[in-house]
C-alpha cells in the first residue's frame, strides 16, 4: 500500500525529477569527463527536456492535488510545462555556435537552463502562493546566471547586475503583497483565500495585498510602468538567453496570474481589471513608441515585448475562460516568433554581438536569403501579418476583450498593433530593400538551422490550423469562475 501511494504522488513530479537528474548529470559528466565535449552536454538536456515532455504528455486529461494540496497537475500545468520545454530545447539549439564563437561554451549554461525550466514548471503548477515563490526564485537565481553569461562583455555583466538588483526589488513588493494576503484570509492556498473572497467584504489590506501581488507579476513579464529594467537586461544579454527570458518567463507570469486571478479573487474582478486594463494600455503604448526610436535591434524587441505584454493583457481583462485559453495561445505563437527573431539576433551579431543596429542588416537577403526570410515570417508574425501565428493569436485575444465589453481596450490595441506593423516592418525592408554594407561572415550551426526550421513550421501551423491548439488552451481552463 505505501509503494502505492509513493508512486501516486510522485508521479506528478516525475517530468521534474528527469529535469533535476539530466541537469545534475550534466554537471557531474563536466566535472569527471573529457575536456572539449561541452555542447554535447546541450544534446543531453535535449533528451531531458523529451522525456519531461513525454511524460508530461502522458498525464494530458488527469486533475489531481499533491504535497499537502500545494501541487496541481491539470490541463493548464500540463499544456504550460510543454510549451517551456519546447522554449527551452529551441533556446538549447541556439546556443551551440553562440557559445563557441563566445568562447563560452561551458557546460554549466545547459543546466542552468534545465534548473530554470523546473522553475518554471513549479510556478504554473503552484496551488499556493509559496510554492509559486519558490518556483519563481529557481527561475530568477538561473536567470540572473545566465543573464550575465559572457562574463567578459561589459553589457552582459551590466544586465546580470539590473537584473539581480530590480529582481529582488520587485520579489520583495510580491512577499509583502503575500503577506497582505495571509494576514487578512489567514491562508495562501487559492481556493482559502476564494473562500474568504466570496464570503466577506474585501478589506483595504487585502486590496492591498492583491494589487501588491499584480505589480510583482507584471514586473516578471515587463509590463509599464515596470518595465525600465527590460531594454537594458535584453539589450545586454546573450541572445539565446534574451530570447529565452522574453518567452519562459512570461508564459509562466501570465499562467499563474491567471489562475490566481480567476481562481483565487475571482468575485473581486471590478477591482483587479481595472488595474489591468490601465497596465495594459501603458505597455502598448510606451512599448511602441518607445521601439520607433530604436536603431538597436535588440532593444527593439525588448520594447516590444512590453507592448506584447500589453496585448496579452487585454485578454487577461476579459476576465473570462475564453480570454484565458486566448492569452495561452497567444503565448505560445509570442514564444516561437521572439525566440526567432532572437535566434537570428545571435548568428547576425557575430562575436561579442558587434552587429545589432538595424542597419546591420541591410542587404542580408542577398547574401543569406534563408536566413532573411526566416527572420521576415517572425517580424511580419509579431507584425500580425494574416496566416502567421501572431495574426491568430492577436484575434482571438481581441474577440476576447471584444466579448467582455472591453471596446475602447480592444481599438486601443488595435491602433497600437498598426504603429507597432512600422517598426517589424522597418527592419524587412532593411533586409530586403537596402544594399549590403559589408560581407556578412559568420558560421551557422546545423542546431541553429534546425531551430529556426521548427520555429517557422509552428508559426504557419499556428497561423493556418490553429483549431487543435486553441481547443487544449480553451480545455485547460475549464475550471475559470465565469
Amino acid at each position: 500500500m505505501s509503494v502505492q501511494m509513493l508512486s501516486v504522488s510522485i508521479r506528478p513530479l516525475l517530468p521534474v525529477i528527469v529535469l533535476l537528474v539530466t541537469g545534475m548529470m550534466v554537471l557531474f559528466m563536466d566535472a569527471f569527463g573529457a575536456e572539449g565535449r561541452e555542447s554535447h552536454y546541450g544534446y543531453l538536456g535535449l533528451a531531458g527536456l523529451a522525456i519531461a515532455g513525454w511524460l508530461a504528455f502522458k498525464m494530458w486529461g488527469t486533475h489531481s492535488l499533491s504535497f499537502a494540496h500545494t501541487l496541481i497537475t491539470d490541463k493548464l500545468s500540463i499544456i504550460t510545462s510543454l510549451i517551456y520545454f519546447l522554449i527551452a530545447g529551441l533556446t538549447i539549439l541556439f546556443s551551440p555556435g553562440y557559445l563557441r564563437q563566445e568562447e563560452r561554451n561551458l557546460a554549466e549554461y545547459y543546466a542552468l537552463i534545465l534548473f530554470a525550466v523546473v522553475g518554471l514548471v513549479f510556478m504554473t503548477s503552484a496551488q499556493h502562493l509559496v510554492l509559486f515563490f519558490v518556483g519563481l526564485e529557481v527561475l530568477s537565481i538561473s536567470l540572473y546566471a545566465l543573464a550575465g553569461f559572457v562574463r567578459q562583455r561589459d553589457l552582459c555583466n551590466e544586465a546580470a547586475l539590473k537584473y539581480l538588483f530590480l529582481g529582488g526589488f520587485a520579489s520583495a513588493i510580491l512577499l509583502m503583497g503575500m503577506a497582505f494576503i495571509y494576514s487578512v484570509t489567514g491562508s495562501l492556498y487559492f481556493q482559502d483565500v476564494a473562500r474568504y473572497v466570496i464570503h466577506s467584504h474585501p478589506s483595504v489590506a487585502l486590496l492591498l495585498g492583491i494589487v501588491l501581488v499584480l505589480v510583482g507579476f507584471f514586473f516578471k513579464v515587463s509590463a509599464a510602468p515596470f518595465h525600465a529594467w527590460a531594454p537594458d537586461v535584453y539589450g545586454g544579454a546573450p541572445a539565446p538567453v534574451a530570447g529565452f527570458m522574453a518567452t519562459a518567463a512570461k508564459v509562466a507570469v501570465f499562467g499563474v496570474m491567471l489562475r490566481f486571478l480567476g481562481m483565487a479573487v475571482y468575485p473581486l474582478k471590478v477591482h483587479w481589471i481595472a488595474v489591468v486594463t490601465v497596465v495594459s494600455v501603458a505597455s502598448m503604448v510606451i512599448g511602441n513608441f518607445a521601439a520607433l526610436r530604436q536603431d538597436n535591434i535588440k532593444r527593439l524587441l525588448a520594447y516590444s515585448s512590453i507592448a506584447h505584454a500589453g496585448y496579452a493583457l487585454v485578454g487577461v481583462a476579459a476576465a473570462s475562460r475564453q480570454g484565458g485559453a486566448a492569452v495561452l495561445f497567444y503565448m505560445l505563437a509570442y514564444s516561437l516568433m521572439n525566440l526567432g527573431a532572437f535566434g537570428v539576433v545571435s548568428l547576425v551579431g557575430r562575436k561579442g554581438e558587434r552587429y545589432v543596429k538595424i542597419s546591420d542588416y541591410a542587404g542580408l537577403a542577398a547574401k543569406h536569403p534563408v536566413l532573411a526570410a526566416a527572420m521576415a515570417i517572425c517580424f511580419f508574425s509579431l507584425a500580425g501579418v494574416p496566416g502567421t501565428a501572431g495574426f491568430m493569436g492577436k484575434f482571438y485575444v481581441f474577440a476576447s476583450g471584444v466579448r467582455a465589453g472591453q471596446i475602447p481596450l480592444v481599438v486601443i490595441a488595435v491602433l497600437n498593433s498598426a504603429v507597432a506593423a512600422y517598426y517589424y516592418l522597418r527592419v524587412v525592408y532593411m533586409m530586403y530593400m537596402e544594399e549590403p554594407k559589408e560581407e556578412y561572415v559568420f558560421t551557422i550551426h546545423p542546431a541553429a538551422v534546425i531551430a529556426l526550421v521548427i520555429i517557422v513550421i509552428g508559426i504557419f501551423q499556428l497561423g493556418l490550423i490553429p483549431g487543435g491548439v486553441l481547443s487544449a488552451s480553451y480545455s485547460s481552463f475549464a475550471w475559470f469562475m465565469s
